[in-house]
């Protein structure tokens, strides 16, 4: 980050200065009292369960410049007379102002931002984005899947005036957030990845799902760009009422990035991309290759030859738990527990089917949590897909996910290889006991499960090989 004046924080926020010099400059920006760095700026956030406020003592001990408050806290003001060298800002809402500061220094940067949402595959398409565009220019991300509120404005404070881009994650699960952060980050380059049924419990419907994500495109810049999916109706809807330009990817043969001729290997996929140039992802799931596809679009939008993409795209590997397969002893194991829908799950279930392994296929299902009213008819729907996949087995956790196990067995397979468990750690213990030699087991379900857990307890009781030494898995 740049170093930023006092005074100008206070116009950016509308704060007012009850401690300190204007003329003083900052180093960076911090919500974790924990990590703070020497010269940073402390933001004392508030959330249910937390109050920031009650550890800004704590962050100027640290080494923070001083902090920012949202209230006349009487647990702060205390600290004047024994912090009489820090910076003390107030204002009406301490996350509103975290964002207000990161747009102020957004606007300050000669960097490019690349904004990416969509219902799934946003952090491994921002990931992809990132492992091509480093080869050939300075570029910063999203820390992790940092796509909030708290985490966009984090990202744009770790990038400086040496970064030509930046990758931003947005996500979102109430209307309005999006255009928020949209706001914030004021686009030069928007990737819709696709539009799916997610967070329902407060969207609503699909529809409402496809407005949010509609909402990016009011605060991009007046020449942005905005790349989406070709072969998804919802994302054509929002394209059409795009007035720049619009790069399209998929399989549809009107997309201006297309890709043909998938075909699996011994390691993941290979795939042609507009009739010319070879892609190979040493990647699982067949869906990876639309992130692939959104990755080559945008970064062959800001110069990038189809080559260069292509021969960099060879060695990328997924974040954590998103597909990423681990040898256990004789048990292959994949964990994509980072996050479930519908969506991501029936595209998960495709890629357990279409694997083979001298073992059985087991799936290890949790909830797909924030469906609203839709909870049960889809973890019904998705029974009826495991009922008929290529699956031996099927364990599943939670409430929601015994509708899977039901439908499941009403639509014919043998109930004597489903097991229904109430927690994580019950399915953990199940798990491990129940594991075979050669056995492969996909692990799914939304964060909140906590199905790492299932991971661990595997780890624990089954000797790790590293993946390369394994001729376990096939994907042939």
């Amino acid at each position: 980050m740049n170093t930023i004046e006092i005074s100008n924080v206070l116009k950016a926020i509308n704060g007012e200065l009850l401690l300190g010099n204007s003329e003083s400059r900052i180093t960076g920006i911090s919500t974790d009292s924990r990590s703070i760095k020497e010269g940073e700026l402390f933001f004392a956030l508030e959330g249910g369960n937390y109050d920031g406020h009650k550890f800004v003592d704590q962050a100027i001990s640290n080494g923070a410049a001083g902090a920012v408050i949202s209230s006349n806290k009487e647990a702060v003001y205390s600290l004047l007379s024994e912090f009489k060298e820090c910076i003390l800002v107030e204002v009406a809402d301490t996350l509103r102002g975290l964002g207000d500061l990161a747009k102020f220094y957004r606007n300050s940067l000669r960097t490019r931002f690349i904004a990416v949402t969509g219902s799934n595959g946003k952090t491994t398409t921002k990931d992809m984005i990132y492992h091509v565009l480093r080869n050939f220019n300075s570029v910063t991300r999203s820390r992790k899947s940092f796509n909030n509120f708290i985490g966009v404005p984090l990202t744009i404070f770790d990038t400086d005036f040496t970064q030509d881009f930046c990758v931003v994650e947005m996500g979102t699960n109430a209307p309005g957030e999006i255009r928020r952060l949209s706001e914030i980050i004021f686009p030069d380059f928007t990737i819709l990845t696709n539009i799916s049924y997610t967070h329902l419990e407060g969207l609503g419907s699909i529809e409402g799902v496809a407005n949010a994500k509609a909402e990016l495109i009011e605060n991009m810049a007046g020449n942005g760009i905005l790349i989406t999916n070709a072969d998804d109706d919802w994302c054509n809807r929002i394209a059409s009422s795009f007035g720049g330009r619009v790069i399209s990817f998929g399989f549809n043969k009107n997309a201006d990035i297309k890709a043909s001729n998938v075909k699996r290997d011994n390691t993941g996929f290979v795939f042609t991309v507009n009739d010319s140039f070879t892609v190979k992802l040493s990647l699982l799931g067949k869906h990876n290759v639309y992130n692939a596809m959104a990755a080559i679009a945008i970064c062959n939008a800001v110069g990038i030859s189809m080559e260069n993409i292509c021969d960099k795209l060879i060695d990328f590997k997924l974040p954590p738990m998103r597909m990423e397969k681990q040898i256990c002893g004789d048990i292959v194991v994949i964990n994509d527990g980072y996050n479930s829908n519908p969506s991501s799950m029936s595209a998960a279930l495709e890629e357990l089917s279409q694997l083979t392994a001298p073992g059985r296929k087991i799936l290890v299902c949790g909830d797909m949590l924030e469906l609203g009213k839709y909870a049960e008819s889809m973890h019904r729907e998705i029974g009826v897909k495991v009922a008929n996949s290529d699956i031996d087995v099927l364990w599943t956790v939670g409430p929601f996910s015994r509708f899977v196990a039901e439908e499941a067995i009403a639509n014919g397979m043998p109930e004597d290889r489903i097991r229904s468990c109430e927690t994580s750690e019950e399915v953990s213990r199940f798990v491990a006991s129940q594991l075979k030699k050669d056995d492969i087991v996909l692990i799914k379900g939304s964060r909140g499960m906590m199905l790492e857990n299932v991971v661990r307890q595997v780890e624990s009781c089954f000797s790790r090989r590293k993946e390369n030494n394994s001729a376990l898995l096939s994907l042939v």
